[in-house]
């Protein structure tokens, strides 16, 4: 009999954990009485179906004492049987008599608890009650729960990319305390677990729905997305209005980089970045791909052209093979790829070798490509002069690099208006850093959305920020010129400060050595004698005083969109006490982007106008309070009449909500992230995203110069044998080996 009780054990056992609490079902199990030797089998039994009850997160479940359980159990079944009988829903009601109703009230807390209990008692189940620690104002009890405030603070800070452990020692500074919140930890990580359980397998067809209301309900939103013919999502791309009107003046130099390791599916992230009039970053439009082939990337930078009608002057990548080729087939010829000059300089110590690197090429090289005041001609004579004096003619790299240099030699780049904007993609790799500490490699795809929409809004109140300081704040004059003061009246105080140095460097690095006038323009040469290299030399200046026309050598204002100090030096010279209409670029004036058409705020939407009131009552609430305690904060009398009325109110919706139920995490989900839950998968998630260079086991390889910078940083060990500080020990010391010959 004994085997036989552990037989049935065992099958029940395995079919136990075989079943799959996806269902979100329970196990209702009778077990007869066996014999005294088999007690403590059923025993071990019993808490294995516990425990199994728990994991399958089951409301309520069935106790079984060695008591309760053996006087319960229907005679039909045999005494050494394990039966399991009908599966039941999440939320089963007892058949019993006494059964507590919607609305019930209790006069006190002691006779609801005892009510509570002899229902469970006669249902067949356990209860427990919450946290029971007195309250400080001694009226009532705790309870283990997050309020909906808490919650809306552990999910918006989750958005900075703050855990949920981090997230409750904030909730416990904030609050006074542990007491005061509440809640556990456990509560916490409880939210984010109920959030996957939430988002399960729908992750991309939720990821489209919010995408899809946005363009909705946002004015002027642009949202693709595209599946291949497994079902699977290949990639997404969205804009919103604001990046619009950001791209209409800012687009002319564009740069984009991939990056990894942003969403647990390991799709890659590509935002498309730019420069605003006050020199900073700022993101276009975004997609998230797939894959890295000609595929994915000709659909996303066909999206991208289709969304702002209009190509780059210049868009600058680094030297991915596959963007190579797709930039050609969706472009047109006047849109110059550049290619990172930094990338390619990099490569030069390994393609020398450490030997050559100490020779002095590299340093002729790096003066060379980096040289912005030679002509296209004079770096191809400079090139073949190094080449033929380093015996390099031979060398595959350098030749291909020379056969590609109008794709990264600034030389070749002076005919492209504002090329100088942007040479390398250390702009991109910036905001990609920045991205970075908005997100992880565990968000899903809607999660990522999120944390998204959160950085774009830190970087836009920054350029709202700065139109603000511009248009409002008046800088210091220095010179009291008045085509300074025009420029400080014109330009955002960014660029002001540039102009500003280069009107003053005018006045005190700038002079003539010859002036020759022909045919009603005259050309002055002007010598700078800035120690800075970028500046220091001769220039040549034409100026013709009908128009006002000025142009110089060293072509600031075509690759930058400013006015030089040799022009400001000959404007002032001729006379000219206006700052020149003709020379003020449009991109770095102050009120260059226009105004939005729609008065939506273009990161946060409706998903539905009653969630929309609800969530803007609740800040209407905050703000008032936080109003409030500010002006009175400073008057102890008023702040108490204050607490005392707002107790009072808090009395009075005590007494009227008593039987009222808090909000459900699964409800507060839901409204957080504006889709509602599927049972049903539409389009699958991406699956086996493999990235470039990720190899065998998804590790970079490691390249000699970068392994020899890790081990310089190790430092070196002290030889015990030599007794130097040397990358060997006592037993590989050559002094030991030479020893050790000798003897």
């Amino acid at each position: 009999m004994i085997k036989r009780a552990t037989k049935l054990y065992e099958e029940a056992h395995t079919y136990i954990h075989r079943f799959p609490n996806s269902k979100g079902k329970g196990i209702r199990i009778h077990i007869s009485q066996p014999r005294e030797e088999d007690a403590s089998k059923v025993r071990s039994f019993n808490l294995l179906i516990n425990e199994f009850a728990d994991s399958l997160n089951i409301i309520r479940r069935k106790k079984f004492t060695d008591s309760h359980m053996f006087e319960s159990q229907p005679t039909s079944i045999q005494s050494d049987e394990v039966q399991c009988l009908e599966l039941v829903e999440k939320g089963w009601t007892p058949e019993v008599e006494l059964k507590p109703y919607v609305g019930q009230v209790f006069p006190s807390y002691d006779e609801a608890l005892a009510f509570y209990r002899e229902y469970a008692r006669n249902s067949g189940f356990e209860i427990r009650k919450a946290t029971t620690e007195q309250s400080k104002k001694g009226d009532g009890y705790s309870r283990r729960r997050l309020t909906y405030h808490q919650k809306q603070l552990v999910n918006d800070v989750s958005d900075i990319n703050i855990g949920s452990v981090r997230a409750f020692k904030i909730l416990k500074q904030t609050q006074g305390g542990f007491v005061n919140v509440g809640a556990t930890e456990v509560e916490c990580k409880n939210l984010k677990r109920d959030m996957i359980t939430y988002i399960g397998e729908s992750d991309a067809d939720m990821v489209i729905e919010k995408l899809t209301k946005k363009k909705e309900y946002l004015h002027n939103f642009t949202f693709e997305y595209w599946v291949d013919s497994k079902g699977k999502l290949c990639g997404l791309f969205w804009a919103d209005e604001e990046a619009k009107r950001n791209y209409s003046v800012f687009g002319d130099v564009v740069g984009f980089d991939a990056t990894y390791r942003i969403n647990k599916y390991f799709m890659i992230f590509v935002p498309f970045t730019g420069i605003d009039n006050h020199k900073k970053c700022v993101t276009f439009v975004v997609g998230l791909l797939a894959s890295e082939s000609i595929e994915s990337y000709k659909w996303l930078l066909m999206a991208f052209k289709s969304t702002f009608g209009r190509e780059p002057t210049v868009l600058m990548t680094d030297q991915d093979p596959t963007i190579k080729q797709v930039i050609p087939a969706v472009f047109s010829p006047s849109c110059r790829h550049r290619l990172c000059m930094w990338h390619i300089s990099q490569k030069f110590t390994d393609k020398l070798g450490s030997h050559m690197s100490k020779t002095g090429v590299l340093k002729r090289l790096n003066s060379l490509i980096w040289n912005e005041r030679i002509s296209a001609s004079e770096f191809d004579i400079e090139w073949q002069s190094i080449m033929d004096e380093y015996d390099l003619n031979s060398n595959n790299w350098f030749n291909e690099m020379f056969s590609i240099r109008d794709k990264w030699i600034p030389a070749y780049f002076q005919d492209c208006h504002l090329s100088r904007l942007m040479r390398t993609t250390s702009r991109s790799k910036g905001e990609n850093y920045f991205y970075g500490l908005m997100t992880n490699a565990d968000l899903h795809l809607i999660e990522f959305v999120s944390h998204f929409e959160t950085a774009m809004e830190a970087q836009r109140f920054v350029q709202r920020k700065n139109n603000h300081d511009s248009r409002y704040t008046n800088p210091e004059i220095i010179t009291k010129l008045l085509i300074e003061e025009e420029a400080a009246q014109t330009f955002t105080r960014t660029v002001f400060f540039e102009v500003q140095t280069e009107i003053m460097a005018s006045m005190l690095t700038c002079y003539s050595i010859k002036v020759v006038e022909y045919d009603g323009i005259t050309k002055f040469s002007i010598k700078d004698i800035d120690k800075d290299v970028k500046h220091f030399g001769d220039f040549e200046v034409s100026f013709m005083k009908s128009d006002c026309t000025v142009s110089c050598s060293c072509l600031r204002f075509e690759l930058t969109g400013c006015l030089c100090r040799h022009c400001f030096y000959v404007l002032r010279m001729s006379g000219v006490e206006h700052f020149p209409k003709k020379y003020v670029s449009r991109r770095w004036t102050k009120d260059v982007v226009p105004r939005s058409a729609s008065g939506y705020n273009t990161c946060q939407f409706p998903t539905n106008d009653a969630n929309e009131d609800f969530k803007a009552m609740i800040r209407d609430i905050y703000f008032s309070v936080d109003y409030c305690v500010d002006r009175l904060v400073f008057n102890m009398e008023k702040l108490k009449l204050y607490r005392q009325k707002v107790k009072e109110l808090t009395k009075d919706v005590e007494e009227e909500t008593r039987n009222a139920q808090p909000m459900t995490n699964t409800a507060f989900i839901g409204s957080v992230l504006g889709v509602e839950k599927r049972d049903e998968v539409t389009v699958k998630v991406p699956e086996g995203i493999r990235n470039k260079g990720s190899g065998p086991i998804k590790k970079r390889t490691i390249g000699q110069k970068e392994t020899a910078i890790v081990n310089a940083k190790k430092g070196s060990r002290k030889c015990g044998q030599c007794g130097k500080y040397v990358d060997h020990n006592a037993r590989t010391c050559q002094q030991k080996a030479n020893v050790a010959t000798s003897k």
